[in-house]
């Protein structure tokens, strides 16, 4: 904050360093001199949207360097009459108890920051919630005039509450963040203040400016900039906030389809950072898992579990792979039964029981090709789940394949699930031997050529037959047959159909914006909402020895009609192809 470094000479008052009840961290420094700095009025007019759409501070082109906008003004003598008039009890829980129900915001209950509470979203905006004060005609008659004097629309508004700031107390540097940041618009009542409060508001750290803030003024702030505040006074600092959706934002999130609840004194709110739930839905939410991830091994499922683990409404489990359709299936039980053991010993049930808007992932790559256990086994539970299936060059994935299994640095538990039948031999070897086995099994049938790098083509119903002989509890098996993507994905299709399949490739996340691009098509299919991905490292990679040239020749060769099967069923484009 390179513009906040002044006069040194501050008053014997900074002999405070931080605020009661914050930490006692650089961020948190009470800096007097920042009283000093002179404040400019915003000028008229509203934030560009367009502006909102990432947080400043990434470097994306802006409309212009000015983050807040006057948008009206009202007279808030009244309202701030209303708060002196039993100062204590309008902010305390009791009254929240009494009068309207109470929410969380840890961070700033913590640091002591009252707030008083009409309106109130999850981060995700799958509900509005209404709560019983912004109905009370006392309260109306008192924010209306607010509300009217910037022309927002009552029935937009999506976040509104009073938030009275302590003295000597900092709200660090920070952009807002969420689904619903970029939907809306952010706006700001002085209703009391004075000339030692300080905001400041700017693309980065370095660039802040001190905004002024008069009592009664509207001022639309830019929440994807960076901005801070400190109270340097003697006296609370009391802002009326409220956010309300732009009119460009999804039609579901606007009027009349806006997802509202309305809250009645004594309800009780369930909330996580991030997610917002009513009590009375305790325990009402569907069994873990919610989304399975089925890639073939060695395709990327790993990383893009971990992908969507970062997203604030997915929970982990126990495991990524819970193997619970294969060899871990415990026997014969009705459906919800089974159901309910899968959930209670891979999840944390406890939480989702809680939270009924927390989601968990079941990433086992085996269900892909073992769909004759997995497929009826679903359905007995009636589990109908989306699902993400990962897909690689089949080249390349089997020599991944092969190199994982050869792998001389795995763990006795690792070589127990891996299998050991692969060691001592070549990816050739292996690859052969298998060849050997599908041909006598009518799996597949030479076209032209001979061995490896002739031309087959796959029988679907051979192929069905086969599988189900596979072993069950190691890897090392399949090298050819885990690229036979078309026949695998067919009976997926066909028991879940085709819009529950989301098919993705590993090699469009080779970049952090081809990872962040496949992770928000997995999220919308997944029934998430969109949230960014902040670490696009790839997962579960290890370094080996690349393929001859001949042998990868060989592979594709061998993999090239059963990769057209797949084209032609999926669509793909020649952008697409391997």
């Amino acid at each position: 904050m390179a513009n906040m470094v002044i006069d040194q000479d501050a008053p014997q008052a900074a002999a405070l360093e931080y605020g009661s009840g914050q930490p006692q961290l650089e961020k948190f420094r009470l800096r007097w001199e920042l009283a000093r700095l002179p404040a400019h009025a915003p000028p008229a007019g509203e934030a560009c949207f367009d502006d909102k759409q990432a947080p400043t501070e990434q470097g994306h082109a802006t409309s212009s360097d000015t983050f807040c906008f006057l948008r009206g003004s009202s007279d808030v003598a009244r309202l701030k009459a209303r708060l002196e008039k039993d100062d204590a009890f309008v902010w305390s829980d009791a009254y929240a108890e009494e009068h309207n129900v109470t929410l969380a915001r840890p961070s700033h209950d913590g640091w002591g920051i009252r707030k008083l509470a009409f309106v109130f979203c999850d981060d995700f905006l799958h509900r509005v919630y209404r709560l019983p004060l912004w109905e009370d005609p006392g309260w109306r008659a008192l924010l209306d005039p607010i509300l009217e004097s910037c022309g927002v629309p009552r029935e937009r508004i999506i976040r509104c509450l009073l938030a009275s700031m302590p003295p000597h107390t900092v709200i660090p540097p920070h952009h807002d963040s969420g689904y619903w940041v970029p939907r809306s618009r952010r706006l700001h009542c002085a209703i009391k203040t004075n000339s030692k409060v300080v905001f400041l508001a700017g693309r980065t750290l370095d660039e802040m400016h001190r905004i002024e803030f008069k009592k009664g003024c509207v001022v639309e702030l830019n929440n994807q900039a960076k901005h801070y505040v400190a109270n340097l006074s003697e006296e609370y600092r009391t802002h009326l906030i409220f956010d309300y959706v732009d009119d460009r934002a999804e039609p579901c999130l606007l009027p009349p389809r806006m997802p509202v609840v309305q809250l009645r004194p004594g309800d009780e709110l369930l909330q996580t950072r991030r997610s917002v739930a009513l009590a009375a839905e305790r325990g009402t939410g569907p069994k873990a898992p919610h989304v399975l991830i089925i890639g073939a091994q060695k395709a990327g499922t790993t990383s893009m579990f971990e992908y969507l683990s970062q997203h604030p409404l997915v929970k982990r489990g126990v495991r990524r792979e819970t193997h619970f359709l294969d060899w871990r299936w415990p026997g014969e039980a009705d459906g919800e039964t089974l159901s309910q053991k899968w959930h209670e010993t891979f999840f944390d049930s406890e939480a989702h029981a809680q939270h009924p808007d927390l989601r968990a992932l079941d990433s086992t790559p085996s269900y892909l090709l073992q769909s004759n256990l997995a497929i009826p086994r679903l359905q007995m539970m009636r589990k109908d789940v989306p699902l993400i299936v990962m897909v690689r060059d089949p080249a390349l994935r089997a020599v991944s394949h092969h190199a994982m299994i050869a792998d001389k640095s795995a763990t006795p538990q690792q070589r127990r699930s891996r299998g050991t039948a692969w060691l001592g031999q070549s990816v050739r070897q292996v690859a052969e031997a298998e060849l050997a086995e599908l041909l006598r099994a009518g799996v597949v049938r030479c076209v032209s050529g001979e061995g490896l790098g002739g031309a087959y083509d796959v029988n679907d119903a051979a192929f069905r037959d086969y599988i189900t002989r596979l072993p069950l509890g190691h890897g090392a098996h399949s090298v050819l047959l885990r690229g036979f993507y078309a026949a695998q994905l067919r009976p997926w299709r066909e028991a879940f159909g085709s819009d529950r399949v989301l098919v993705l490739r590993c090699e469009d996340m080779a970049t952090s914006a081809g990872a962040a691009s496949a992770v928000a098509a997995a999220q919308r299919h997944a029934g998430l909402r969109e949230h960014p991905l902040d670490d696009a490292r790839p997962r579960n990679a290890r370094s080996y020895a690349g393929p001859d040239d001949e042998l990868l020749e060989d592979l594709r060769r061998f993999f090239a009609q059963a990769n057209e099967d797949l084209y032609a069923m999926l669509g793909w484009g020649g952008g697409k192809r391997w």
